[in-house]
């Protein structure tokens, strides 16, 4: 695994235009480009604001800087795993012709992807005042989190990857697995409302974890707790290891799979 490491830093140059080159390609031939990495969050946030405020009547205070701290950390993970997963797939042609380390392309798609999330995590520490929150010292902890979650993406995105290029239906059961667990995790309601058997699920779930690193310092002007932000980071070390080890065993039998 570190020599795979050492190996795709070595092509830094190749991994940043890769980067480069998918945040291209996405905004090409749109006319607002990258702000619809800002819109569609957003947009998104308001029909679940108005929903769950004013319909269903969550009583929250600042209920949309609450939801969209939420909806931040869970966009981190859900979009890039989803898209990343047919990164070495997308890439097959490249990958015959060119010797280099199969890690530069879902490094290379969790990359760009974070480009657009730290824009998306810029609008999110605006609008704190703009709710009424507190502008304090604790959003210093948002670049931390935001690492934490690049870990997470990246060792999700491996494992998704190696087993999407035997089986093609990966991309859409993790779509589907993201869309359940995304009612299962506390974004749209705060965990005290659910009855007490349904809390102890909670600490089975490892995006509920991830949700409070984000909502901690930005909703709640606080740092995450202790016991959040260890079970947080041994989540991100657990599957970045897991990823790493499964994506070096298989690198070579990628070729024999592709067609």
């Amino acid at each position: 695994m570190f020599r795979q490491l050492r190996e795709t830093l070595s092509f830094r140059d190749l991994l940043r235009n890769l980067a480069l080159t998918e945040l291209k390609l996405r905004y090409r031939d749109s006319v607002l480009g990258f702000l619809w990495t800002v819109l569609n969050p957003l947009l998104f946030l308001l029909i679940l604001a108005f929903v769950f405020s004013r319909l269903i009547r969550f009583e929250i205070p600042r209920y949309p800087l609450f939801l969209f701290a939420g909806l931040v950390s869970w966009l981190m993970v859900q979009q890039t795993v989803v898209i990343a997963t047919a990164s070495i797939v997308n890439n097959q042609g490249l990958i015959r012709k060119v010797a280099v380390p199969k890690l530069v392309f879902p490094l290379s798609n969790v990359l760009a992807r974070y480009v657009d999330h730290a824009a998306l995590a810029v609008v999110l520490v605006a609008f704190v005042p703009v709710f009424g929150a507190r502008m304090g010292w604790s959003l210093l902890f948002l670049p931390a989190a935001m690492a934490l979650h690049f870990l997470f993406s990246l060792g999700l995105s491996l494992l998704c990857a190696v087993a999407y290029i035997r089986v093609r239906d990966v991309q859409n059961v993790v779509a589907v697995v993201f869309q359940a667990l995304f009612y299962a995790t506390p974004i749209l309601y705060p965990a005290d409302v659910l009855p007490e058997k349904m809390r102890l699920l909670l600490e089975w779930n490892p995006f509920a974890y991830f949700v409070e690193l984000v909502r901690a310092p930005v909703y709640g002007g606080t740092l995450p707790a202790a016991g959040d932000l260890a079970v947080a980071a041994g989540l991100a070390v657990a599957a970045l290891g897991a990823g790493l080890w499964v994506f070096a065993r298989k690198e070579r039998q990628f070729v024999f799979h592709l067609s």
